[in-house]
């Protein structure tokens, strides 16, 4: 009897604990005060595509030429990484970097879905669930590479040498150049 006590009482620990678990939104479009939409909060490639988005995503991504011979000695390498990309929907410097930053990982077939996060942030650089915490995140995008768990690197607004995939190429051979705004 004890034991059948004990055990309806961690099964009910156990149902109540999963019964608490909140489930965490994607794809989170919240309106400015200027009437413009954004994505505040984790969202996925696909949410770019939408009217809101498109119409800056979609010319971006489709014209932008990859410059392959600047990945070419990085292709299996890069797929060890994982990466956190903080955007601003609103900021043209994201809407630039973000759907040139796809292209070249669809182009080295890096597994976006599974290695990779996109956040978005409202103009306090604030994102829904307060993933920014502890990564400092000053401006937008913020483009943070990480390997076995630890930052090695990171693009800040803009490429420090022009081109987005000689900065990528750069963190993965393990010499990043020195982001934009970063602190002396």
């Amino acid at each position: 009897m004890k034991y059948f006590i004990k055990l309806s009482f961690l099964v009910l620990v156990a149902v109540a604990f999963t019964s608490c678990e909140q489930t965490k939104v994607l794809n989170r479009h919240i309106k400015a005060e200027s009437g413009e939409r954004i994505l505040t909060g984790e969202f996925e490639q696909k949410t770019l595509n939408e009217k809101y988005y498109s119409t800056w995503y979609r010319p971006e991504y489709n014209d932008y030429e990859v410059e392959e011979g600047k990945l070419k000695d990085i292709k299996k390498e890069i797929k060890k990484y994982k990466i956190e990309v903080f955007v601003g929907t609103w900021c043209s410097d994201s809407q630039r970097e973000l759907p040139r930053l796809y292209k070249i990982l669809n182009a080295m077939k890096f597994p976006t879905e599974a290695r990779m996060k996109v956040y978005g942030v409202n103009r306090n650089k604030k994102s829904f669930y307060g993933e920014e915490i502890g990564k400092d995140i000053s401006h937008v995008p913020t483009i943070i590479f990480y390997l076995k768990g630890k930052e090695v690197g990171r693009i800040v607004e803009s490429p420090v040498s022009g081109y987005l995939e000689e900065d990528i190429a750069m963190i993965i051979k393990g010499t990043p150049l020195t982001p934009n705004y970063a602190e002396d």
